[in-house]
């Protein structure tokens, strides 16, 4: 009857180690996880910088030609320079339909041209022909000694660590 009243039971080494185990495991499970959720999070919630608006150097005035039009590619994108009438207008030269680079084709009935699927518009940047949704983007512009300068809306890069 002495061997069953001492059979208490005792804590041993391995019920500590299997403690310490899960403990480990446990909290590296927990960091995982909250790693795991703040990626989400960054995918769901990016971080977008504020847009910008630059000033850049379109070339000189009298490159446009009367009543026609050029396709400049600045540092920031294209830009379409379009002279209506003597008035300098500056464009986005992006179609709005799939994004191609529009040309300056000036006839009666449009003064800027997108091969790609025949869009077309006219000197104010309104579509006047083809599947284009929406008028091109009309940029400030503004001619000083003779060199024209475009006031464009930029978003710079995010940059990750």
């Amino acid at each position: 009857m002495d061997s069953a009243a001492n059979a208490v039971p005792r804590a041993s080494g391995s019920d500590r180690r299997e403690f310490v185990a899960d403990l480990v495991l446990s909290a590296a499970g927990i960091v995982g996880l909250g790693g795991l959720a703040t990626r989400f999070l960054q995918y769901l919630y990016p971080v977008v910088p504020p847009e910008q608006v630059i000033e850049v150097a379109a070339g000189r005035r009298d490159a446009v030609p009367a009543n026609g039009g050029i396709v400049v590619n600045l540092g920031v994108g294209h830009v379409a320079l379009v002279d209506a009438g003597g008035e300098l207008r500056a464009f986005s030269a992006v179609c709005t339909h799939l994004g191609c680079i529009v040309k300056a084709e000036p006839t009666d009935h449009h003064a800027l041209y997108c091969a790609c699927h025949g869009g077309m518009f006219d000197r104010q940047g309104e579509v006047v022909g083809g599947p284009p949704p929406r008028p091109l983007p009309r940029y400030p512009v503004e001619v000083r000694d003779g060199q024209v300068f475009v006031k464009v809306i930029v978003r710079p890069p995010v940059l990750t660590a």
